[in-house]
């Protein structure tokens, strides 16, 4: 059976623009809450989030990519890829093999929230249909395949936070059964004030600090960003000498449906992701070398994803490495596990496994090895990257060092 590798990666987040910003940011155990500069917060109890801060483009970029900041986030991500695998190339040449799979989560949101808010005469009762046929979620593989002439399959992930794993599942899909050569993979999102609502009405967010697995932690924070990697056939990433960053080596999907918000309270759904995804990697519990945990930060999710834990890795639970990268940037909601996925690939070429920040004190419902504030050097050569979204819908994916 062939393989599937990475060989290019790309990054925007609230603690950086590109890799090596991010990455620093990453090591560093940097915080990238901020007080929300996007919309007016006044009438919220919550006035912070992770936010995009000091992104740029070139100049002649800017005036190329559509006003859509959401599409110049995914656009700088996925060129950064491109450039590393060494296929940025001429746009003009034939790409039928190559793919594109993006997760959002609010997808067009923002600026159809900020259109609407320009349009002071609604019509249709209240509703202006010209204003909303602007940005379809769409609208996002259709300008990376523009800009970068990727003429194969496309699709768009709306699975709630899960939908980069769910993507990045796709895209394996498609290079192993040979439909494709090359993905474009991964997740993109902002935070719209729709969204923003949503959890806060539902008492969800913390309103100073992200404590994941601490036994005080208040909730999430949203952040925003893009992720990019890009995937090959084993064969195809040999054959023109690309560098291989990792393999993926396989994925879990399930869905356990027990709440639309709350997550099965003995992980069930995770329990069978993380099975599924060691079944196809076709890996032992005691193979793993870390965790990037889902780790929201909210009490239910931190402490059934640690049963999850627990009942898949048995004794060797205590014993892995486990951090949430969320502490530092927030929940990115659709582009979560997708930013996470790129993170994973980091962690096997840096040897370092980012902190888990703001931990202060241990949850005995928590007491998993959380690589609490500082970051750590590790020899890690398999990665799992958790993701449980809404819905019950979870998604996990196993990274591992190239055999």
């Amino acid at each position: 059976m062939t393989k599937v590798v990475i060989t290019g990666l790309g990054l925007v987040t609230p603690v950086g623009t590109g890799l090596k910003k991010s990455w620093e940011s990453f090591a560093q155990g940097r915080d990238g809450a901020c007080e929300m500069k996007s919309f007016d917060t006044s009438l919220y109890k919550v006035h912070r989030s992770c936010e995009v801060k000091d992104f740029f483009l070139d100049v002649e970029l800017e005036n190329q990519i559509s006003e859509n900041t959401l599409h110049k986030y995914v656009y700088y991500a996925a060129r950064e890829a491109l450039l590393e695998s060494g296929l940025h190339g001429d746009k003009k040449s034939g790409r039928e093999r190559f793919g594109i799979a993006i997760g959002t989560l609010a997808a067009e949101l923002t600026p159809f929230e900020r259109l609407l808010r320009k349009n002071t005469s609604l019509k249709n009762n209240g509703f202006d249909h010209k204003v909303a046929a602007v940005y379809p979620p769409n609208s996002i593989t259709k300008m990376l395949a523009n800009y970068f002439n990727f003429e194969g399959q496309s699709m768009i992930s709306l699975n709630a936070c899960s939908s980069g794993n769910h993507a990045i599942a796709w895209a394996y899909d498609r290079l192993i059964d040979n439909k494709l050569d090359v993905v474009m993979v991964g997740g993109a999102d902002m935070i719209p004030q729709t969204e923003f609502t949503h959890f806060h009405n539902l008492k969800a967010l913390t309103p100073d600090k992200c404590q994941p697995f601490d036994k005080n932690r208040k909730g999430l924070m949203i952040g925003e960003g893009a992720g990019i990697l890009i995937m090959e056939r084993y064969e195809y990433a040999k054959n023109r000498g690309a560098a291989i960053i990792a393999e993926m080596a396989g994925y879990g999907l399930s869905c356990d449906g027990f709440h639309m918000t709350a997550p099965h309270p003995e992980g069930d759904g995770a329990v069978k992701s993380m099975s599924d995804a060691l079944k196809m990697a076709r890996m032992n519990p005691e193979d793993i070398g870390y965790i990037n945990a889902h780790g929201t930060g909210t009490p239910h999710n931190d402490r059934t994803e640690t049963i999850a834990i627990k009942r898949v890795f048995g004794e060797h639970a205590y014993k892995i490495p486990c951090s949430s990268t969320k502490s530092m940037i927030g929940h990115l909601m659709g582009a979560a596990s997708a930013v996470e996925s790129v993170i994973c690939c980091l962690v096997l070429r840096h040897g370092i496994i980012p902190p888990t920040i703001n931990y202060e004190t241990p949850d005995p419902e928590c007491n998993l090895d959380v690589t609490p504030n500082n970051a750590r050097e590790a020899n890690v050569s398999c990665i799992v990257n958790n993701s449980f979204a809404f819905g019950g819908n979870n998604a996990t994916t196993i990274f591992r060092k190239l055999e």
